[in-house]
């Protein structure tokens, strides 16, 4: 598995919450409906002596809940099952029509999703019923960290289909996140360093600078040792 390791500085005047959210696969860029979705932070104290960084091993995950919560902008949600999932498989979610209040199930499916993908099946249930008694289902995608999840999550429809091609990028931000309260695109991207892999790394490993002036640099390799 491979482990991508981001270095934080904070060179700016104040301490400051650094988040890590996964940019979305191609084939949800732009849906309205899915939001960014993440717990992985680090609180850095300016000019700060030491390392700090984001470790991530490369171990995609399929999660899908139920709730009481509607997905949205601004609400948490934290998937009822999370499943670790790699590349050319199938996973089917499989939710409760109410009553009663049933959380869904994650199945690997014997087929193989088109090359360099990940599919997520939704079956057959009643969406409209379960939402006027306020039963929401969701679906996340993303990766599992030694930190927590980085990712997104949507509001799955009945007997849809999502082939996902995942991509390496990631979002190093600042602000005032809620861990796990869905986020939009915009909001997380906006003034944010954006990590490619592998043309951000040298030996899986960057580091990223924020600046006095509030602006961002990428820097390949580990940070350089302070006289």
């Amino acid at each position: 598995m491979d482990i991508y390791r981001i270095y934080v500085i904070n060179n700016g005047a104040d301490a400051q919450n650094f988040w890590c959210f996964l940019a979305p696969p191609q084939e949800l860029v732009n849906d309205q409906r899915v939001f960014a979705n993440s717990n992985v932070r680090l609180r850095i104290r300016n000019n700060v002596n030491g390392h700090n960084y984001f470790e991530i091993p490369v171990q995609y995950v399929i999660g899908a809940g139920a709730s009481n919560n509607a997905v949205g902008l601004g609400v948490k949600i934290v998937s009822n099952i999370v499943e670790d999932a790699n590349i050319g498989e199938i996973w089917e979610a499989n939710y409760s029509t109410v009553p009663p209040n049933e959380g869904p199930t994650l199945t690997k499916l014997p087929k193989v999703s088109p090359s360099n993908t990940i599919s997520i099946v939704s079956n057959r249930f009643d969406k409209v019923k379960n939402q006027d008694n306020d039963w929401f289902c969701n679906q996340s995608f993303g990766i599992k960290t030694t930190s927590g999840f980085l990712g997104m999550t949507w509001s799955p429809e009945p007997q849809e289909t999502r082939i996902l091609t995942p991509k390496l990028r990631f979002y190093i931000s600042i602000g005032e996140y809620g861990s796990n309260v869905l986020a939009n695109w915009d909001q997380v991207a906006n003034q944010a360093a954006v990590v490619h892999v592998p043309t951000s790394f040298a030996f899986e490993k960057c580091t990223v600078i924020y600046t006095s002036t509030g602006d961002w640099k990428v820097v390949k390799g580990e940070p350089e040792p302070v006289a």
